[in-house]
């Protein structure tokens, strides 16, 4: 090549490679200022997006897991203060359980009460009042509530948490039958006890006789309560009509089979010859004589069997019911119908023209006073639900049921002998009669006897005259008061704390579907940001390689122009 001194390719060879290196080397220096490979979008134009869209997905990431730490604490906040609930209620169960035993005095059965009343109050309190960020928990507004747990939306976590008031907990079946009169053998059989399938028990005797009756029959349903719900109480007893008037039992006076004979009693039975007569016999007969505090006699069978008077008690006893196999009380923990079916059904007072009396009491309602057709389905009442209702003004059903517009005239679908419970119900518990002043006639109680209308010792005092008002059954006093109603509010606070219980399973197992999420979340961030890491960060033993290449480059190509622009100074020679 030849000597040019217009243009030093040379030199601009030199200065082209510097601006290179010089590049390289800002390049180089800022990647390991920063840390980051990509600092701008011409570093990599596709890495960049890919790096930000990981990026943004490992933010959301992040509020996702604190979104299910929030949700976590409301859960736990939750099931704090239904911990506190459930103290409360075994507390209220317990007390139930010390009032349920005749050793307790009204007086220390009412004070049982007041305590009871204050503990539900506060759990009413703590139902009202537990809240997280202003929102209320417990109250039963928290339902289907949604909390995003993902980075992309509607992937949601949803919770719900029952209400807790002592309004909505608790809420236990009660189904009483009526006054069963009749022997036979039952078959009994409870419908969808599980709600798919029905569970049959073994037929069982209803008689006088030892082992029969609905002890054994209660027997038989309470030891398979841990598979159907249902749990079963009976109470046979036979109450006098009135306080207990001077007379004499026949020579052939005998109860389940068992002669007793002859006894003379006064009034009130003072010496208690009546009373002594029948319990000298009681360990034989299943059956115990007392006194009630209005001086009427009472029989009662501890053990179910039934009660039945052969011979003549005497008119003073006040028995009118000469056989008695008693009520049976079904009661199941979940507020839902008990639906029964079988054989004989009648023989317990549960058959399809019985009358059984039946309710749902929830916790709080065990706290007031239990209403007249409440405390029957409890069975507080020996002789309610199948008792006969007197209906006063007609004299037969059709002719009720026919009457003032009722739409049940014949034809209708409900006329007497159409098989509606209504009609054969009717037909079954209730006497029909033109006026009160007909009611002795009906059942053969002549004036003077002591149950004539109006002598203040009527059988039919308590009766209403209109359908379904049961024979005897009247208000309660609340809760614990009474050993019956003990015992219904042990039924109740089990059931509540079985709901509370439930309740707390069901966000229980939400926290733990939260906490996996969150840990799987966690892993997923971690590797997001690691893959994010990769695109975007810079590798400082591979760039510090690239920096001292660079570096090392500029210094050689500042030599290189130094170099060729000392290279024109050949012309000058050849101009010497």
């Amino acid at each position: 090549m030849g000597f040019r001194i217009n243009t030093n390719v040379a030199a601009l060879n030199a200065k082209a490679n510097s601006d290179l290196n010089a590049k390289s080397l800002d390049q180089s220096l800022a990647r390991l200022s920063s840390g980051l490979r990509i600092n701008s979008a011409a570093d990599d134009a596709s890495g960049m997006a890919i790096a930000d869209s990981l990026r943004s997905q490992a933010n959301t990431l992040g509020q996702a897991i604190s979104n299910g730490n929030d949700a976590l604490g409301i859960l736990q906040t939750a099931d704090k203060a239904m911990d506190e609930q459930l103290k409360i209620l075994d507390t209220i169960k317990t007390k139930a359980t010390q009032a349920a035993q005749d050793g307790q005095s009204a007086k220390t059965r009412t004070m049982l009460q007041a305590d009871i009343n204050r503990l539900m109050e506060e759990l009413d309190n703590i139902a009202n009042t537990t809240s997280f960020n202003g929102k209320q928990l417990l109250s039963g507004s928290f339902t289907n509530q949604e909390f995003q747990i993902g980075s992309s939306s509607n992937q949601t976590v949803k919770a719900s948490i029952g209400a807790t008031q002592s309004s909505k907990i608790g809420v236990t079946r009660f189904e009483t039958g009526s006054q069963s009169v009749s022997s036979g053998v039952v078959g009994l059989t409870i419908k969808n006890y599980n709600g798919i399938e029905d569970f049959k028990f073994q037929d069982v005797v209803i008689s006088t006789s030892v082992g029969t009756g609905l002890g054994a029959l209660a027997e038989e349903i309470n030891k398979n309560a841990d598979k159907t719900g249902v749990r079963a109480s009976y109470d046979v007893r036979t109450i006098g009509a009135f306080a207990i008037k001077g007379g004499d039992t026949s020579d052939d006076f005998a109860i389940n089979g068992v002669t007793i004979g002859k006894v003379t009693y006064q009034d009130g039975d003072k010496n208690g010859s009546l009373v002594s007569a029948i319990n000298a016999v009681k360990d034989t007969t299943g059956v115990q004589a007392s006194q009630d505090e209005n001086g009427r006699l009472v029989l009662t069978s501890a053990d179910g069997r039934g009660i039945k008077i052969d011979g003549n008690i005497g008119a003073g006893a006040g028995i009118l019911q000469k056989e008695n196999y008693g009520r049976l009380s079904l009661v199941k923990n979940d507020g839902r119908d008990i639906n029964i079916s079988g054989t004989n059904l009648s023989a317990i007072g549960m058959g399809a023209a019985d009358l059984i009396s039946q309710t749902s009491v929830s916790l709080r309602e065990s706290k007031g006073q239990i209403d007249a057709n409440t405390a029957d389905a409890m069975g507080f009442n020996a002789y309610g639900g199948g008792g006969k209702q007197i209906i006063q003004g007609y004299t037969t059903v059709s002719g009720y049921m026919s009457s003032d517009g009722s739409g049940f005239s014949a034809g209708s679908g409900f006329s007497v002998g159409s098989g509606k419970n209504l009609s054969v119900g009717l037909g079954a518990g209730a006497v029909f009669i033109s006026s009160m002043s007909a009611a002795s006639a009906v059942f053969n109680v002549s004036a003077g006897s002591g149950f004539s209308v109006g002598s203040g010792q009527s059988q039919y005092a308590t009766l209403k005259t209109s359908a379904g008002n049961a024979a005897g059954a009247a208000n309660e006093t609340s809760g614990v008061t009474t050993l019956k109603g003990a015992m219904a509010v042990m039924d109740i606070a089990e059931t509540a704390i079985n709901n509370l219980d439930q309740i707390r399973a069901d966000i229980g197992s939400v926290q733990n579907q939260i906490t996996s999420t969150i840990n799987n979340i966690t892993v997923t961030q971690v590797n997001v940001k690691s893959a994010e890491s990769q695109i975007r960060d810079v590798d400082f033993a591979s760039e510090s390689a690239n920096y001292s290449k660079a570096n090392i480059l500029a210094q050689s190509g500042s030599y290189a122009m130094a170099q060729a622009n000392a290279s024109q100074q050949n012309v000058l020679r050849l101009l010497q």
